[in-house]
């Protein structure tokens, strides 16, 4: 008797469940879910860097397109004032490549030639933005570009070599301070990850905020910590960032990380000294 009166307890419990359910979705708007407003319109989507590009150096017809569409940008009121001003930035260098040229003073190029190991050597560009090769004239490099390096020298060296078969790679003589393991100057390959170029000097401190890295040339910022830090995420090279000699990359740290070293040398030998040995004497 009672486990027929357990069932019917246990029938009743679950038609109140069932109705329930029922009546929930019986009523306009509940459980269902709200219809999603309408999109909002935005701006076109700013052209994307070289990094996108397979080539790892820019080209000149590649230069020229790119900077065709950064000044749609520039002029466009739909974008925020602060995307155009960065890449106005980016246009003045990469005008400043198409007039000039990448090749600067202290820069070197790896040379291979086919038949004439006399040119298998690394070679460092001479005052007056010059390459000076063994009995032969100077070759200027004023307004060459990176990516036009190798088919350049190639032709040049057509006057004393037969046929020359030539192959170039140029590197970048940059700075890399901040917080890194091993701060200094180094000759990079241009088309080097920038990403990479911090690992060879040592890759980031402890004390490293690689958000806040930018870049400079001659004291000034060319490359804004957001700029860069796209680039790291893109894995852009530094040709593609617009890098040439004497720029310095600046690894960001974390801000109050100096440690306690500064402050010794502030307060003097004396008082570090004090320090030292109340860690000691117990």
């Amino acid at each position: 008797m009672r486990i027929k009166e357990a069932s019917w307890a246990r029938m009743a419990s679950l038609a109140c469940l069932v109705g329930g359910l029922l009546l929930v979705c019986a009523i306009p708007g509940v459980g269902q879910t709200p219809p999603s407003p309408p999109p909002v319109a935005s701006p076109p989507a700013p052209p994307t860097a070289l990094g996108d590009s397979k080539r790892s150096q820019a080209s000149r017809s590649e230069l020229e397109a790119q900077l065709v569409e950064i000044e749609k940008v520039v002029s466009s009121p739909g974008y925020s004032s602060r995307l155009r001003a960065s890449k106005k930035s980016e246009a003045d260098l990469i005008r400043t490549r198409l007039t000039d040229g990448d090749i600067q003073v202290g820069d070197q190029i790896v040379l291979f030639a086919v038949g004439d190991s006399t040119l298998n050597k690394t070679f460092t560009v001479a005052p007056g933005r010059v390459l000076v090769l063994t009995g032969m004239a100077d070759i200027p490099l004023k307004g060459v570009l990176r990516s036009e390096v190798q088919p350049y020298l190639t032709e040049r060296l057509k006057v004393y070599i037969k046929d020359p078969q030539l192959r170039a790679q140029t590197l970048i003589r940059l700075s890399i301070f901040g917080a890194v393991g091993k701060p200094g100057f180094y000759q990079v390959p241009a088309e080097l990850l920038a990403s990479d170029a911090i690992m060879m000097a040592g890759g980031p401190a402890g004390t490293a905020d690689p958000g806040k890295t930018v870049v400079k040339r001659a004291s000034v910022e060319i490359l804004s910590k957001e700029v860069f830090a796209e680039a790291i995420v893109d894995g852009r090279t530094l040709d593609q960032l617009n890098l040439r000699a004497g720029d310095e990359i600046n690894v960001g740290q974390v801000k109050g990380s100096r440690g306690i070293l500064p402050y010794f040398q502030i307060i003097g030998p004396s008082a570090a000294l004090i320090y030292l040995l109340i860690r000691i004497i117990p």
